[in-house]
């Protein structure tokens, strides 16, 4: 800007150096720095010139009275803003009772243009307090997103997000004027909204080029061609400091007399974080809300507890001398259950048969009378329905294998299998001596399959096991076999034909031995 010196991040580390080794030169050094700017940036803050050179005023006194506590000497320029902005939001919170909502307009000056110069006027009216302040700070000033963002309490990104609206805005409302002069040949929709109109352009048809122009890619490439928001900026006029400002500075901060208000100015602005940087009051208040608000109300629901307690336990009828019914707890429920019908209470003039020693909930109360000594009716009394329980549903069964152990017909010796609930895939073993075709196989739900079981040597008596394994379990038959005690044909005499050929030999069988072990927990 215009009258600004030109600061670089060298010269903010040779300030803050000379700052923190007390060199009498230093506060001169950073109010010729720093005074200017900071000055236009509180008098977009508050309307007031005064109130805001007393707020810059303190925010120098403070940073060359507190600069041990800024963490990073780099960040000098956004520590000097930021100490600027809690002066004047202190300021204007003791004016007014509240922190201000909005922003002060700078006045329009003398321009070469003036309709272009009333419109950045009346655009920067329309932006939000938290979008032009980015803006200013952005644009003006020459902050980085992220010095913005510790001046404001804001993020990069939502720095970012602010100012591309806000730029946009600007840009947009300034391209209508622009563009309605110079576009109208590139723009045939433009040339058609504003080929009969002479003069300056109304708000109306001003808002309406504005929407054209955002939509419009013609439009806006002239937009960005033409059209800069620092440049629309500078013809806000640049609101500089009185003279005195600047002696009342440097007088504060090494006259030997005013340490007594260089002490006032620093204990009063002496809230910063651990980065260094002030914390403004509306930050505060809203950080202890919470911490108030929790043992209100832990207490309330205390009282309340305890009062429940005791309606609860000492309910009596002062007057009567009666007992008075406890009141029903409220209780959740997690379905809606039809509403259970009255239960009229029984007269409790009638003597009970058997008393009680020990009074019980069910226990009748007594008899109620108005002071006529009329007995008062009996209201019905609603009992709680009982909270719905989730009923648990049971697994759906798993598959299961199960074997028969028949005895043997047709000189063979059969074991049947079957599959329950689901389909089973089974492997059988047999023990030495005994031979199981199929060895393996599948069995769908609710079918069978015969295995057949042979004995590898009939001439021998023995007896074996056959197991089966499954995802359903495992099953087992024990088979036993007695030997073949017939000669064989080469023993018998010459000429002696054996009678009976048709026996055939002796196969294992699953006699009374035989048994079907079920190992499976069912």
């Amino acid at each position: 800007m215009p009258g600004w010196p030109t600061v670089d991040r060298t010269d903010d580390q040779e300030l803050v150096e000379a700052l923190r080794r007390a060199d009498t030169d230093a506060p001169a050094r950073l109010y010729d720095s720093y005074g200017e700017r900071l000055h236009d940036y509180a008098c977009s803050l508050i309307e007031e010139r005064e109130v805001a050179g007393d707020a810059v005023h303190d925010a120098l006194v403070t940073a060359q009275g507190c600069v041990d506590r800024l963490k990073e000497p780099a960040r000098l320029r956004a520590w000097l803003y930021a100490l600027a902005r809690f002066q004047a939001q202190a300021r204007m919170s003791h004016r007014s009772g509240t922190p201000v909502e909005g922003l002060p307009l700078p006045e329009p000056g003398d321009h070469d243009d003036p309709e272009l110069a009333d419109l950045v006027h009346e655009t920067l009216g329309e932006l939000s307090r938290n979008e032009r302040e980015v803006l200013v700070l952005s644009l003006r000033h020459g902050l980085t997103p992220a010095e913005v963002g510790v001046v404001l309490g804001l993020t990069s990104r939502q720095v970012s997000a602010r100012l591309g609206r806000a730029r946009d805005h600007l840009e947009n409302a300034a391209a209508a004027v622009v563009l309605a002069r110079t576009g109208r040949a590139h723009c045939p929709d433009l040339s058609a909204m504003v080929d009969s109109w002479e003069g300056p352009l109304t708000p109306l048809l001003r808002r309406r080029l504005s929407g054209h122009i955002g939509g419009c890619e013609v439009c806006t490439e002239g937009r960005h061609r033409q059209i800069s928001a620092l440049r629309l900026l500078d013809m806000v006029p640049v609101v500089f400091a009185p003279l005195s400002l600047r002696r009342r500075v440097v007088d504060t901060c090494v006259n030997p007399e005013r340490d007594q208000t260089r002490t006032l100015i620093t204990d009063r602005g002496d809230n910063f974080d651990r980065t260094g940087f002030p914390v403004a009051a509306e930050g505060r208040s809203r950080r202890r809300r919470p911490r108030r608000l929790a043992p209100m109300v832990l207490a309330g629901a205390c009282l309340l507890a305890a009062t429940g307690a005791v309606v609860v336990i000492n309910g009596r009828d002062v007057s009567g001398g009666t007992a008075l019914p406890p009141a029903p707890s409220p209780t959740l429920s997690v379905a809606q259950s039809p509403a259970p019908e009255p239960v009229l209470e029984e007269d409790e003039n009638e003597p009970t048969p058997s008393p009680t020693p020990t009074p019980t909930p069910s226990a009748t109360r007594p008899d109620r009378r108005t002071p006529s000594g009329r007995p008062v009716a009996a209201r019905p009394r609603t009992r709680p329905a009982p909270a719905p329980t989730a009923s648990r549903r049971r697994p759906a069964p798993g598959p299961r294998l199960v074997a028969s152990c028949p005895d043997g017909t047709d000189g063979l010796a059969r074991i049947g299998l079957s599959a329950r609930n689901a389909q089973v895939s089974w492997v059988a073993t047999a023990s030495q001596g005994l031979d199981v075709h199929p060895a393996s196989g599948s069995i769908k739900a609710g079918s069978s399959v015969r295995v057949v079981v042979t004995a590898i040597d009939p001439t021998v008596s023995g007896s074996g096991r056959v197991a089966f394994t499954s995802n359903g379990g495992t099953r087992s038959c024990s088979l036993s076999w007695m030997a073949d005690q017939r000669p064989p044909a080469s023993d018998a005499p010459d000429g002696d034909v054996p009678t009976d050929i048709s026996e055939p030999p002796e196969t294992p069988t699953a006699g009374a031995e035989s048994s079907s072990v079920d190992t499976m927990d069912e």
